[in-house]
C-alpha cells in the first residue's frame, strides 16, 4: 500500500508510522496476555504440503512447510526490539530523509524490513525463518542502493548484496543438510531426533551447524565479512541504522532458536564459533581505529560488541543476558548511527579530522552521540560478566577497544576544533531539527532500560525461567575494562593528540596495504564476479520488474478516471459474479 498507493512525502511517512503504531498496539496486547504465563503460545498453518515418496522413512515421504507463530518471553523481547528500531528510524526519516528520492520506495522497503525481522523472530521452523531472512536481505539491499544516482553509493551498496549473499547460500545449505538427514525443519522437532535417526552421523550435524553459523556471521558483519556494513558509508543513514539494528536482532533470534542444535553438535562447532566471535570482537574495533570515517568507526564499534553478545549466548547460564544485551545493542547501534549521521550532515563531512565543536554548535546531536557510546560501554561491562574465565584477556581487550573507538568518535566530533574548509563556513553549522534528535534519545532510554535489566535477576528469571544471581564485583571489573578504553581515548585526544594522529595514520597505512593485497588476490575471482552479478540483476530483473509494476499501477490508476456512473455498476456486477461463483463452487454445493 505504501509503495503504490501514496505519493506525497508527508503522507507516506504518516502511513508508515501508522502501520508501525498499529503493530505496536497488537504487540502490547500480546505482552499483556503472555507476560503472566510461562508456557509459550504456538500456532501453525500448513502452506506447503508436498508428497515426495511412497516408501522409506515417514519423515521423508512428505515435505510440510508451515506459517507458524511462536511467542514466548524471549521472542516478545526480540519483536519489541524490532518495533522500537523501526519506529526510531521512521521518525528520524521524516526530517533526516527529506532529501531522499522516491519516498514511497524508501518507506515501503523500511516497512518490509521491519515486517521480515518480526517474522523471523516469531518463526517456528527453518523454512519459514529463511523466507523472512530472504525478504529482509532483499529489502536491505534495495534500501542500501536507494541512492541509485550516486555511483559511489551504488557500487558500495552492491557489496551489501554480493557479500551477504554468500552467507545466505551457506545458511540455505545448512538447512538443506539438516532436512536431508533428519526430515524435519521445526526447531522443537529437531532436538529429539538428533541422536536416534539412522544414517545421520555427527559429521553431517557439525557441517550443518557450521554452515548455519556462517550465514549468521555474514549478516552480522563479523570478520572478515564486515565490509558490507563498514564499506557502505555513502548510503542513506536511515538504511544503515535499520540494517545494523534489525539484523542484530534477526541474527540473535536465529542463533537462539538453533542453540540446542548447535550445542548438540559437540565441542568443535562451539569452539569455532567462539574463536570467530573473539577475533571479531578484538579485530573489528581495531580496524575502526584505522581510518577517519566517522560512520565506519560507529559500525566497527557496534560489530565488536555484537560479537561479545553472541559469545555470551553459548553459555547456558547467560542466554537471557545475551538476548537482553543483543536487543540493547540493536537500539544503541541505531542511535549511534543516527547521531553520527546528524553530525556528518551538519558539518558536511564524514572525515573525523575535519569535524569538531559539536558540543557548542550541535548540542543535542553531540549529547545523543555521548549517550549512545556510554550505553555501549556499560552494555559491554554487563555482557563481560557472563563470559568464560579462560578468555579474560581477549574479552577485556575487546571491551577496551570498542570503548576506545566509540569515545574517539565522540571526542573528535564534539570537542575538536571545527576547521574552515573551502566552501564551508563553520559559523553556518546549525542544529538539526528536533524530530531528528528525539529518536536518538528514545533509543538511548530503551537501551539504558535494557542495560539496567542486565543487572536485575528478576528480569533474567522472567526471560528464561532460570534462577540468576548478579555478582557486582565482576560487573565492576568489566566496567573497568571499558573505563580504560575511555581513559585512553581521552589521553590521546587531550594530552597527546599528535601521537594519536600518528598512530591512526600508521594503522590506516597498514590497513590500506592489506586491502590492496586482498583486492589483488581476491578481487578478480571474488569481488569482481560478485559485483558483476549484482549489476546484471539490477539491469535486468530489477528494471524489468519495476517497469512491469509501474505499468500495472498506471493501468490501475486509470480506473480513477472512469466516471462514477460507469464504475459503480461495473464494480457491483463484478461483485455479483464473484459471489455467484463462490456459491456454486463452494465445497458443500459442489458436492
Amino acid at each position: 500500500m505504501i509503495a503504490v498507493g501514496v505519493r506525497s512525502r508527508r503522507a507516506v511517512a504518516n502511513t508508515t508510522l501508522g502501520g508501525l503504531l498499529v503493530t505496536a498496539g497488537g504487540y502490547a496486547l500480546a505482552v499483556w496476555a503472555l507476560a503472566p504465563k510461562t508456557k509459550p503460545y504456538d500456532v501453525a498453518y500448513d502452506w506447503l504440503n508436498l508428497s515426495l515418496a511412497y516408501s522409506g522413512p515417514s519423515q521423508f515421504q512428505t515435505f510440510i512447510a508451515q506459517v507458524g507463530i511462536h511467542l514466548s518471553h524471549p521472542t516478545l523481547l526480540l519483536v519489541g526490539a524490532c518495533l522500537a528500531v523501526g519506529l526510531a528510524v521512521a521518525i528520524w526519516s521524516r526530517a533526516g530523509a527529506r532529501g531522499e528520492p522516491a519516498p514511497a520506495r524508501y518507506y515501503g522497503l523500511l516497512t518490509l524490513l521491519v515486517f521480515a525481522a518480526i517474522g523471523a523472530s516469531v518463526s517456528t521452523d527453518l523454512a519459514e525463518l529463511y523466507t523472512f531472512w530472504g525478504l529482509a536481505g532483499v529489502s536491505t539491499y534495495l534500501l542500501m542502493t536507494h541512492l541509485f544516482a550516486d555511483e559511489r553509493s551504488t557500487r558500495a551498496a552492491r557489496l551489501a548484496l554480493a557479500v551477504p549473499a554468500l552467507a545466505d547460500v551457506a545458511l540455505l545449505a545448512g538447512i538443506a543438510i539438516l532436512w536431508s538427514r533428519y526430515g524435519v525443519v521445526r526447531f522443537d522437532a529437531l532436538v529429539p531426533v538428533l541422536n536416534n535417526t539412522p544414517g545421520a552421523g555427527p559429521k553431517a550435524l557439525t557441517v550443518a551447524c557450521l554452515l548455519v553459523f556462517a550465514g549468521a556471521v555474514g549478516r552480522a558483519g563479523f570478520f572478515p565479512l564486515q565490509g558490507w556494513l563498514t564499506g557502505v558509508a555513502e548510503t542513506p543513514a536511515g538504511a544503515q541504522a535499520a540494517a545494523q539494528g534489525l539484523w542484530t536482532v534477526i541474527v540473535m533470534g536465529l542463533l537462539y532458536k538453533m542453540l540446542p542444535v548447535l550445542v548438540s553438535a559437540g565441542t568443535l562447532p562451539v569452539r569455532a564459533m567462539a574463536i570467530t566471535c573473539a577475533i571479531t570482537a578484538v579485530g573489528v574495533p581495531l580496524l575502526g581505529l584505522a581510518g577517519r570515517d566517522a560512520r565506519r568507526i560507529a559500525a566497527c564499534a557496534g560489530i565488536g560488541l555484537t560479537a561479545l553478545a553472541v559469545l555470551a549466548l553459548f553459555r547456558p547460564a547467560s542466554v537471557a543476558l545475551a538476548l537482553t544485551a543483543a536487543c540493547a545493542l540493536a537500539l544503541a547501534r541505531t542511535g549511534l548511527v543516527l547521531a553520527t549521521a546528524a553530525l556528518v550532515s551538519g558539518m558536511r563531512t564524514a572525515d573525523l579530522t575535519e569535524m569538531g565543536d559539536g558540543w557548542n554548535r550541535m548540542r543535542s546531536s553531540a549529547v545523543g552521540l555521548l549517550l549512545s557510546v556510554v550505553a555501549l560501554g556499560v552494555l559491554a561491562a554487563g555482557v563481560g560478566g557472563s563470559l568464560r574465565p579462560q578468555w579474560i584477556a581477549v574479552y577485556a581487550a575487546a571491551i577496551g577497544l570498542a570503548a576506545l573507538a566509540a569515545f574517539r568518535l565522540y571526542f573528535g566530533a564534539a570537542h575538536s576544533l571545527l576547521p574552515r574548509r573551502r566552501g564551508f563556513d563553520p559559523n553556518r553549522v546549525r542544529q538539526v531539527p528536533g524530530s531528528m534528535s528525539a529518536p536518538i534519545f528514545y533509543c538511548f532510554v530503551l537501551a539504558a532500560a535494557l542495560v539496567g535489566a542486565e543487572f536485575w535477576p528478576g528480569w533474567l528469571n522472567f526471560l528464561d525461567g532460570r534462577q540468576h544471581s548478579i555478582e557486582p564485583v565482576t560487573a565492576l571489573a568489566w566496567l573497568g575494562a571499558a573505563a580504560i578504553g575511555v581513559l585512553l581515548a581521552a589521553v590521546l585526544y587531550w594530552r597527546a593528540p599528535d601521537r594519536g594522529a600518528r598512530l591512526t595514520e600508521i594503522a590506516t597505512t597498514v590497513w590500506t596495504a592489506v586491502l590492496a593485497l586482498s583486492a589483488l588476490l581476491g578481487g578478480r575471482f571474488l569481488a569482481a564476479p560478485s559485483i558483476r552479478l549484482a549489476e546484471e540483476m539490477e539491469d535486468t530483473a530489477l528494471l524489468r520488474g519495476e517497469s512491469v509494476v509501474g505499468a500495472a499501477v498506471e493501468r490501475a490508476a486509470g480506473l480513477a478516471r472512469v466516471p462514477a456512473r460507469v464504475l459503480i455498476p461495473l464494480l457491483a456486477g463484478l461483485a455479483v459474479v464473484v459471489a455467484a461463483l463462490l456459491a456454486v463452487f463452494a465445497p458443500g454445493v459442489h458436492r
